[in-house]
């Protein structure tokens, strides 16, 4: 289980065209740990807990993650958060004309932006292929 899709999916060095850079992939589940250990500070208990796997499958997942943000920082690679066989527990939409963030239920449609009213909203989640089998449900 994933909490929500990343806001930002793709990552590279500046001023250098993606072309010439070796690319490195990042799973959404190894996201979703690192997320959970370096940023919110859980301890591998908890993050395991919050994603529904055992603590020696968190702990694999922090560890691959580590070394490959490792290899993007030093070898100036592009990053790539995509992949995995994972469920978001909520989604974030977000609004093509305000630019506002709407959190809302993996099951959750909003056809208009509760901010400006535009029809432009653009669903994370399904950004990553995610969404019809949970909304369906």
């Amino acid at each position: 289980m994933v909490d929500s899709p990343p806001l930002i999916h793709d990552f590279k060095p500046s001023g250098i065209p993606k072309r010439f850079l070796g690319a490195v992939e990042l799973s959404l589940d190894e996201y979703e740990a690192i997320k959970l250990s370096d940023y919110l500070g859980k301890d591998h208990a908890a993050g395991a807990e919050k994603m529904g796997v055992s603590r020696p499958t968190f702990t694999r997942l922090l560890e691959r993650a580590r070394k490959k943000m490792a290899r993007f920082l030093i070898e100036g690679l592009h990053l790539q958060i995509e992949g995995g066989s994972v469920h978001f527990k909520r989604n974030i939409l977000q609004c093509s004309s305000c630019r506002k963030l709407i959190n809302t239920g993996i099951s959750g449609s909003i056809r208009r932006c509760p901010f400006c009213g535009s029809s432009g909203i653009i669903d994370l989640a399904s950004g990553f292929g995610h969404g019809s089998c949970c909304r369906h449900a």
